[in-house]
């Protein structure tokens, strides 16, 4: 019987599941893909103009409310990893000519406006569609597996107690459970 690694078991799972999730983001949340806590953290794949393209793409998606939002996050490091070890060759390229072609048309250096603006015109193309999906969801998926995201936006209780299926969420404090 030939032997599979990690990554293909999780693969095959997904594909019986249905491919409901992709197996890069279930192989993602489950070896611990999370940003580095320390100050000497250095990028595996993006370099510094990439990564402050990608915090600045992942704050207008989901930026500081009366939340944390995904600078506070620290989600740029999050999609760096993510490129690094568990995205497509596909995936890879649509992210990287994404915010290179953030970088060209000087996203960073706008207001948050503008910066929305800029997200509002990627929609009005195919391939700028296909990069926003893309990388909305590991945006999303960044901020909600990350200890602030979990802690400060979702509910969370280490030691979960009663199950409560039919409360009004409002009655159990407005948000959703992390876990």
């Amino acid at each position: 019987m030939k032997k599979i690694d990690r990554k293909e078991a999780i693969r095959r799972t997904a594909l019986i599941m249905g491919g409901t999730l992709s197996s890069p983001l279930i192989a993602a949340v489950l070896s611990g893909c999370e940003a580095q806590k320390t100050n000497d953290w250095n990028p595996e794949v993006l370099s510094e103009q990439q990564l402050e393209a990608a915090a600045d793409l992942a704050e207008v998606i989901l930026p500081r409310t009366s939340t944390p939002g995904a600078k506070d996050a620290k989600v740029e490091r999050f999609i760096d990893s993510m490129i690094a070890g568990w995205m497509s060759p596909e995936q890879i390229e649509i992210t990287i000519t994404g915010l290179n072609n953030l970088i060209s048309q000087g996203f960073s250096g706008h207001s948050f406006e503008e910066q929305t603006q800029f997200v509002r015109d990627i929609l009005d193309d195919e391939d700028g569609r296909n990069f926003f999906r893309l990388f909305k969801r590991m945006a999303t998926l960044g901020l909600f597996t990350s200890e602030i995201g979990a802690t400060e936006i979702l509910r969370y209780d280490e030691i979960p107690g009663n199950y409560y299926g039919c409360e009004d969420l409002e009655d159990l404090g407005g948000r959703t459970w992390a876990t």
